[in-house]
């Protein structure tokens, strides 16, 4: 199979759930040549967005979840859920868990409930639920991250990202959701070379975590070769994106006090909404910017000046409306360290053609 293909389908407005599931089954029977790499009694860990209990699409829509999951257990796999919130949300050190709880946020977002085959990455324990990685294509890390346990025990990795803006990154899309595999003094390391590192550093209070900046701004370099730690289990990055954030992120607010919200996130209705999936990650992600950059560049003036005000220090914010997708850097990194390729062909489906041209012309 193509690696560097990308399957889309369109799902028109106001479409019925079961529009949507058939929507979902068919991009990603497509996508994986019809589960070629599947054998029954196989361990698959499903990776959703999962940074807080915010419902979709700050978290991962929960059909992507659902219908997944199901076409994987009818083909005989064994199908888990796994992620660990952000640190806003879930803060954990060597003495164990200081608050939160990832499988709470999992059923409060609506993304599933407490029957589901869900895994809280930090209830497995600070040594015995994460492994050190460490290889030739991390180099920003100069002593490696460490990442939760079930990477090395599933067969199989199914990613599934949201699409959202973010206040430090720019994006938060496939490869920024890696980062809910890493422990939390691995995910303090790369935040200190990132923007607002001083909102990271308050979350962490009573906690024995660090943050030390060594100075290498690798902030975007560093989360991109998280992925070098998944690259031979992972099958497939799959979107629903009905609905996406435009703007902040990666919660539906940056900051709250009681009922007052700052900085809270512009959802648009994306019509047609798209699902999309591609076995290489650079190619859906790279897809993925392509729709970001399409639907950032219609919001209305107003809804564009507020981040631009607020956010104008943080050059990956203004990165991602200026420079082009070859040419960004999560996509530029993960290709030089051989993550994967832009996509070589897109194969539309319910699409019109003017949003098809626009896509295309983002990505070539």
């Amino acid at each position: 199979m193509d690696d560097k293909k990308v399957f889309v389908d369109g799902v028109i407005p106001d479409s019925s759930l079961n529009y949507i599931e058939r929507s979902i089954e068919n991009v990603f029977m497509k996508s994986t040549n019809n589960l070629e790499w599947l054998s029954s009694g196989d361990l698959v860990l499903l990776k959703p967005a999962l940074n807080s209990s915010d419902p979709y699409p700050s978290t991962t829509h929960p059909l992507a979840v659902h219908v997944v999951s199901k076409i994987l257990s009818n083909k005989g796999a064994d199908v888990f859920i796994g992620d660990q919130s952000g640190l806003q949300y879930v803060v954990q050190d060597h003495s164990g868990v200081i608050r939160g709880n990832t499988r709470d946020n999992y059923v409060k977002s609506g993304m599933g409930t407490f029957d589901d085959n869900f895994v809280s990455f930090e209830s497995e324990g600070w040594d015995e639920g994460f492994v050190h990685y460490e290889s030739d294509k991390t180099a920003s890390w100069p002593n490696g991250f460490y990442i939760s346990k079930w990477i090395n025990q599933v067969d199989h990795l199914i990613n599934l990202p949201r699409i959202s803006s973010h206040s430090q990154a720019g994006a938060t899309l496939g490869f920024k959701n890696m980062v809910g595999i890493l422990r939390d003094d691995s995910r303090m390391e790369f935040h200190a070379n990132g923007p607002y590192n001083y909102f990271i550093k308050s979350e962490a209070h009573g906690s024995a975590l660090k943050s030390i900046d060594d100075k290498s701004g690798a902030f975007i370099e560093k989360i991109v070769e998280i992925s070098d730690a998944v690259k031979e289990k992972l099958r497939l990055t799959l979107f629903v994106a009905t609905k996406a954030q435009a703007t902040f992120g990666p919660n539906r607010n940056g900051l709250e006090f009681g009922k007052f919200e700052i900085a809270k996130s512009n959802v648009v209705d994306l019509k047609p909404g798209l699902v999309f999936a591609s076995d290489d990650p650079v190619a859906a992600e790279s897809f993925a910017l392509a729709l970001l950059k399409d639907i950032r560049k219609s919001l209305p003036f107003l809804s564009k000046l507020y981040p631009r005000l607020l956010l104008f220090s943080n050059s990956n914010v203004m990165d991602l409306n200026n420079i082009e997708i070859n040419n960004q850097s999560f996509i530029k990194h993960a290709v030089d360290i051989g993550l994967g390729e832009i996509p070589g062909q897109i194969i539309y489906r319910n699409v019109p053609d003017i949003i098809q041209e626009r896509l295309n012309k983002y990505i070539e």
